[in-house]
């Protein structure tokens, strides 16, 4: 049912950009097209649960395309697109969202830093956006919507998602309100 949904989503994506004149329906641009149709058109998604890729580590945005293609992340929206494309168009992709500017929005001041941060800065690097991890290069976290935060904290410590074994072991060890505090902080640096 959600290949069908993907099939219908990329067909009318593809007759739009035919129709106006736009990139043939297997060009990276077309296939961008259908990432910003729920990552967001200028990089600020409509739905909060869905995380803002523009400007995001583009060695990070490779390896969650890659493991969602290995089924090493489970979204069968994610890992049907992820599966439809190429090694190349994966980096291509990582590449173009990456190099994109990370959306901003209006200064808000910075709640006090609860004291987890500390552990995150260790990974996502001093400024928290992004950085060469363990495990590779972490994302940033800096910006990220407070609710994509929270559902991705959540998932890592209850097990449902489990690409990086340290982050399942951070998460596990962090009460539910001290992961709503670093999400809240997190999103107020945007």
């Amino acid at each position: 049912m959600v290949k069908r949904l993907l099939a219908h989503i990329f067909a009318a994506l593809t007759a739009f950009s035919c129709s106006a004149g736009a990139a043939p329906p297997d060009s990276i641009a077309t296939k961008e097209q259908l990432c910003a149709s729920c990552h967001g058109v200028r990089g600020l998604p409509s739905d909060a649960t869905v995380p803002i890729v523009w400007g995001q580590q583009p060695a990070y945005l490779k390896k969650q395309l890659d493991d969602y293609k290995n089924d090493d992340r489970d979204s069968q929206i994610m890992s049907s697109i992820a599966e439809s494309l190429s090694d190349a168009e994966v980096s291509r992709i990582a590449a173009d969202f990456g190099g994109e500017p990370w959306p901003a929005e209006p200064k808000a001041s910075l709640p006090a830093a609860p004291a987890a941060i500390a552990t995150c800065k260790m990974c996502h690097g001093a400024s928290l956006t992004g950085a060469a991890g363990p495990a590779g290069t972490a994302p940033r976290l800096a910006g990220q919507d407070p609710l994509y935060l929270i559902d991705t904290m959540t998932a890592y410590a209850n097990g449902e998602r489990a690409n990086s074994p340290l982050m399942a072991s951070l998460m596990h060890n962090l009460s539910i309100t001290d992961r709503k505090a670093i999400a809240e902080y997190l999103a107020a640096m945007r």
